[in-house]
């Protein structure tokens, strides 16, 4: 008996360890991910991965909340959001996503934005209703919380 207990408090020393350090949940709030995950939705997003990239799906804090968007820019690249729904990197039109236009935030920041060094510029897969790089500009390399790594769903189940 003693060493089933033993074994369970590894087992469970080893979860809260993994899940600390290494894994993390987050619930998705609102629609500003639909359709690629919705309100109540759970991300598991994996710590450790300090290399992103360009349509990563990450979680992030924002004012003391976790959000999940996707990155759209990263280091070095000139973000511009047009007053006609465009998103342009680099100069280069981006395809619209889900058919969604990418409309500026009218408190956000002033465009073309320099994504600067260990931040990113990320935005919600449903862009009519994120809450995003639009919004309160760039997002630091410290507040990405991690990259997700799968979404289980929660709603419509």
């Amino acid at each position: 008996m003693r060493g089933a207990l033993l074994k369970l408090a590894v087992l469970v020393a080893v979860l809260v360890g993994a899940f600390t350090w290494v894994f993390g949940f987050a619930q998705v709030e609102g629609n500003g991910m639909r359709p690629t995950a919705g309100d109540g939705d759970l991300a598991l997003f994996y710590r450790l991965d300090r290399e992103l990239a360009a349509r990563d799906l990450v979680v992030y804090e924002h004012d003391g909340r976790l959000l999940t968007g996707r990155i759209v820019a990263v280091p070095g690249d000139r973000v511009e959001v047009t007053e006609d729904g465009q998103l342009k990197i680099n100069g280069y039109i981006q395809d619209t996503l889900y058919g969604q236009p990418t409309m500026p935030a009218h408190d956000g920041p002033s465009y073309p934005v320099t994504v600067g060094h260990d931040q990113y510029f990320v935005l919600g897969d449903g862009r009519t209703a994120a809450e995003d790089s639009r919004e309160f500009g760039t997002v630091g390399i410290d507040d990405v919380q991690g990259k997700v790594i799968t979404l289980l769903r929660r709603r419509e189940i």
